[in-house]
């Protein structure tokens, strides 16, 4: 039976694993590995063409592998969007780890969990487990010994992932020799106060020579990261680089739109007898341009997409709208506008809508993923396989489009894919490794540059295409998915069922997988992410009130039961308990800073106001007793809200409570509230910590 095996012992009926690295697991689990700068969904990011940006890429390559001490120890590359800085980041990070000197580099974006900061030195100290043996050694057994050590506060992050191990390792005598350490986009972090401390704990380290590390850090010169740079204690250890916009990178843009033409024929074996473009058609690009690199490479993507019968005609089209007046309230950002406003313009009629629906969700949605998963956002908003796949194509120049990797038998080899995934005992191991890869069978989706996000964000600038300019057609067409996905389920024993005319999920969905496996997990999962109270106003709008009263609340609630029930991943962002008929929710305290209490207010405001909820009065005295116990604590920092959602059978409950002094958010959607408030009054505080 053990034939040839090792590294293991049996002691009683326990196993115990000789030479495990459950604790480089753990810290994988936690970090970003598509924030690498080899990572493969950063494939097609831009680097900087051959012969541009030489200077700039041979003073900071010099920096990082010189080993004089006079050299100072930080590197803030700083400028405005669109210069190239992301593009000069990549290449000198790629040049550092083709020479085996890059210690380690997290390149943030505003998509996905990129822009986490939680995730940042998980990610740092992973990388520098995968190339320092003796770190990863020691990191390996201290995180298998704590795996919370993860979860803390940055500085205790910092502290006990990257410094502490590499103190060990000196004590030793095993000594690290300088590295550097490349960081990416600091501006795009999700959080201005992380973005600041980050500087901060760098800095401190730097000043205690705490770690042999130096640091090329990358940004726009946005005020809170100006200012902490500006510290006494931090401005004398840090060498800042502007790259401005500036015409002096002409040539260099020059040299990458001809060369970009070039390859364009070339991939198509196309060989022209006169030139294309022509020279005068260059210099107006390179005019238009006006020494921003993303201008030239969103032109050179917008022609691309096209086969070379339609290179010309868009070319012109690009050319005649550098001409054309503008209404940028920035100028130098006036001919990026113009391109992103021709390239929108351009949409056919009949996927016009859906695209400023998808738009409107990429620009707004704050879920943390990779990305945005198509299967999830598709399927919310009614947006179909061809209409997705024609958007795309059409703005290929500005979002990019990753398809799915694997097959759903590569994924899901062992189920039965002609069953819900409800009704299958999978194993632990089998659910794990489903949970999260089952929202990519479509693929995801992403934004190329940040100034489009921006563009798009602004009505000044944007015009017609503005974010948020459909928000009545966007809010109609969710409320609609809303009320289709909740009609094709019954409730069943505290469980949900097709419904008798439903023949399949898979018919319930905009784009559906094909199996019943897959489709019912992904309606399912479309209902239980309209379970969560943050989206509830935003699928109401003035005129809709009268449809309010289909929207059914329970059987959202029932959905995310059904997944947690079966061990299920569900949130990263709320941690989610369902007992005796009811899901209760909190917030991790060392993720309550970026709860955003404003932000609840006005979401509670604005459910109030369009009729999603009404306040709840119980009728039980002993209830109303406990109630005043909860308010009469309001003062010390405590706050609460009872309320129902949804009418009749299609309503829920839903209680709320935080404390800003003890830092916790907790909530809880029930059909039964008096037997959901004894549960959570007897263990509001312990529940969480006890499995599933």
């Amino acid at each position: 039976m053990f034939r040839e095996a090792h590294d293991f012992v049996f002691i009683g009926h326990q196993t115990n694993y000789l030479n495990s690295e459950i604790g480089i697991d753990t810290i994988l689990a936690a970090s970003t590995p598509e924030a690498a700068v080899d990572a493969g969904e950063r494939d097609y990011d831009p680097t900087c063409y051959p012969g541009t940006r030489e200077q700039y890429i041979k003073d900071i390559t010099n920096w990082a592998t010189t080993g004089d001490s006079d050299q100072l120890p930080i590197c803030w590359m700083k400028g405005p969007a669109g210069v190239g800085k992301s593009a000069i980041a990549q290449t000198c990070a790629k040049a550092m780890k083709d020479s085996g000197h890059l210690g380690a580099a997290f390149f943030f974006s505003v998509n996905g969990r990129r822009k986490d900061h939680t995730r940042f030195f998980p990610t740092l100290a992973y990388q520098l487990a995968t190339t320092l043996p003796g770190y990863r050694e020691v990191v390996n057994r201290r995180v298998s010994k704590d795996k919370t050590l993860v979860t803390k506060t940055m500085l205790s992050q910092f502290e006990s992932l990257i410094v502490e191990p590499l103190r060990e390792l000196r004590e030793q005598g095993r000594e690290i020799r300088r590295r550097p350490i490349f960081i990416d986009g600091l501006d795009e972090c999700g959080s201005q106060d992380a973005q600041a401390e980050i500087i901060k704990l760098i800095a401190a380290s730097v000043q205690a020579k705490s770690t042999p590390f130096c640091w090329a850090i990358f940004s726009r010169a946005e005020p809170r990261i100006t200012s902490t740079f500006a510290l006494a204690h931090i401005s004398p250890l840090c060498q800042a680089v502007y790259l401005p916009i500036s015409r002096d990178t002409d040539q260099d843009i020059e040299l990458y739109f001809r060369d970009g033409f070039k390859n364009m024929l070339q991939q198509r074996n196309m060989a022209l007898s006169s030139p294309w473009p022509t020279e005068e058609d260059i210099k107006k690009l390179v005019d238009a341009a006006a020494g921003l690199f993303a201008y030239a490479a969103t032109v050179l993507r917008f022609i691309d997409k096209h086969s070379y019968a339609g290179f010309n005609e868009t070319l012109q089209a690009v050319l005649d709208v550098i001409t054309k007046p503008g209404s940028c309230s920035l100028p130098i950002f006036s001919n990026l506008d113009k391109l992103y406003t021709l390239i929108l313009e351009r949409i056919p009629d009949d996927i016009l809508h859906p695209m400023k629906v998808l738009l409107n969700w990429m620009v707004l949605g704050d879920w943390e993923l990779r990305g945005w998963d198509v299967a999830l956002i598709c399927n919310i908003i009614g947006i179909s396989e061809a209409s997705f796949k024609s958007i795309c194509h059409h703005l290929q120049a500005v979002v990019a489009y990753q398809e799915p990797s694997q097959s759903i038998r590569e994924i899901a080899p062992t189920v039965d894919l002609a069953q819900p995934f409800y009704r299958q005992n999978l194993s632990h191991e089998v659910i794990c490794s489903l949970s999260g890869q089952l929202l990519k069978i479509h693929g995801t989706i992403s934004f190329l540059h940040k100034s489009f996000v921006e563009f798009l964000s602004s009505p000044a600038r944007s015009g017609a295409f503005y974010a948020r300019s459909p928000a009545r057609e966007i809010r109609n067409r969710q409320l609609q998915q809303r009320i289709h996905y909740a009609s094709g389920h019954v409730i069943k024993s505290s469980r949900l069922e097709l419904a008798p005319r439903t023949t399949s999920s898979s018919a319930l969905l905009s784009w559906p997988q094909g199996s019943e496996f897959v489709d019912s997990y992904l309606t399912l999962y479309v209902l239980c992410f309209f379970s969560d109270s943050s989206f509830w106003a935003s699928s109401v709008s003035q005129g809709l009130s009268s449809q309010v009263r289909e929207l059914d609340y329970r059987k959202s609630m029932i959905a995310e039961g059904m997944f947690l029930e079966l061990g299920w991943h569900v949130s990263d962002w709320k941690p989610i308990r369902a007992m005796e008929g009811t899901v209760y929710r909190r917030i991790l305290p060392e993720k309550y800073d970026q709860f955003d209490l404003a932000k609840f207010r006005a979401n509670l405001k604005k459910n109030e106001e369009a009729g999603v909820i009404k306040a709840f009065h119980p009728r039980a005295p002993s209830i109303f007793a406990s109630l005043n116990n909860l308010y009469s604590r309001h003062k010390l920092g405590k706050n609460h809200g009872l309320y129902q959602a949804g009418h009749g059978e299609k309503s829920v409950i839903w209680y709320w409570e935080y404390d800003t002094k003890k830092r916790y958010f907790h909530e809880f959607q029930t059909v039964d509230y008096e037997r959901a408030m004894r549960v959570y009054e007897a263990g509001k505080f312990k529940m969480w910590d006890e499995s599933p």
